[in-house]
């Protein structure tokens, strides 16, 4: 799987509903994703540079990859550096408080307002990475496209979470997956700490054309209710790690 089959997986459910990315790419990246192992495809370039094209366009997704990859030298679409945004890798080791307010300038420039911005700026704790969770829990979902609100179940439902596959249906999977939760200070308008929850059953949707050879037991990432990829153990392992990261980072500020 290359970078921009990685980036499409991801990006698929949030432009299929509507919440960030040029109009109808959703569709361009299935056929994109169905068609990227075939090696008799002689068209699958010309599909890569639309599919590239379209990613680039995606409001809050570009300043991060641009950003990982100026900083390592790489392209902006490389496995790697797409993997480091999305789930985490060793990429993001090194990146100091000046790299981050570089992001947030540049989510600035492609629809985050300039009030919000500045004034995570000049807020930002250390030890923050770019990882997707950062945007999430830190930036704020829905901020940059202003496409949902910022509370705490689209918090849940945007971060990449995982889930233990129990159950195939037709077009769900029934997972075992921990909720994102967070302290209720007693007497105080504000909220305390972010936390992982028990585990708890749910259902997520699949598409069995993304995900053919999915069984029980497989843990599959999730964003805003939808598996896209079946995590192998070293990206678990990573996306545990650096969600860990940054819950333990916003815990510091609050």
């Amino acid at each position: 799987m290359d970078g921009t089959e990685l980036a499409a997986r991801f990006s698929y459910i949030t432009n299929s509903l509507g919440f960030c990315g040029p109009d109808k790419a959703s569709e361009l990246f299935l056929k994109y994703i169905k068609e990227n192992n075939n090696l008799k495809n002689k068209n699958i370039n010309k599909y890569k540079n639309k599919v590239d094209s379209a990613l680039k366009r995606f409001e809050g997704l570009y300043p991060y990859l641009s950003t990982i990859a100026e900083k390592r030298g790489k392209d902006l679409l490389d496995h790697d550096v797409v993997e480091a945004y999305w789930l985490g890798d060793e990429l993001l080791e090194k990146f100091d408080d000046t790299d981050i307010k570089n992001i947030i300038k540049k989510l600035m420039q492609r629809g985050l307002p300039a009030s919000i911005g500045q004034e995570l700026i000049k807020n930002l704790p250390t030890g923050f990475i770019p990882h997707h969770d950062f945007n999430v829990f830190y930036v704020g979902v829905g901020r940059t496209t202003g496409s949902v609100e910022t509370t705490l179940q689209n918090m849940d439902n945007c971060r990449i979470s995982w889930g233990r596959v129990i159950e195939i249906l037709e077009n769900e999977l029934v997972v075992v997956t921990q909720p994102l939760k967070r302290e209720k200070i007693k007497d105080k308008l504000t909220s305390g700490k972010f936390f992982l929850g028990d585990e708890e059953t749910k259902n997520a949707v699949y598409l069995p054309e993304m995900l053919p050879e999915i069984k029980k037991g497989d843990y599959v990432a999730l964003h805003w209710g939808f598996a896209p990829l079946v995590l192998e153990n070293y990206q678990l392992k990573n996306l545990k790690k650096y969600n860990k990261m940054i819950l333990d980072v916003m815990n510091k500020k609050n």
